[in-house]
C-alpha cells in the first residue's frame, strides 16, 4: 500500500509534490483496513446510540 499524499486536480490524481493550488483535493490512504475502519465506525456508533437513549431516559425521567 502506498504510503504517500496525493492530489486531485481538474479530475487527474497524481502524486503530491511541492506546494499545490488551494483547489486542488489533497488525500491520503489509510494505514486501517476497511474491515477496522467499519468495526471503529459501529462501535462508535453504538456508543453514542447508548449515550442519546442513556441521556435521553434521564431527561424524561420522573420524579
Amino acid at each position: 500500500m502506498s504510503t504517500g499524499v496525493f492530489v486531485s486536480k481538474n479530475g487527474k490524481v497524481t502524486e503530491a509534490i511541492g506546494n499545490q493550488p488551494k483547489e486542488a483535493l489533497l488525500f491520503a490512504p489509510s494505514q486501517k483496513s476497511s474491515s477496522q475502519i467499519l468495526r471503529e465506525q459501529r462501535t462508535a456508533m453504538k456508543r453514542n446510540n447508548k449515550r442519546i437513549k442513556d441521556r435521553f431516559n434521564e431527561a424524561t425521567k420522573r420524579v
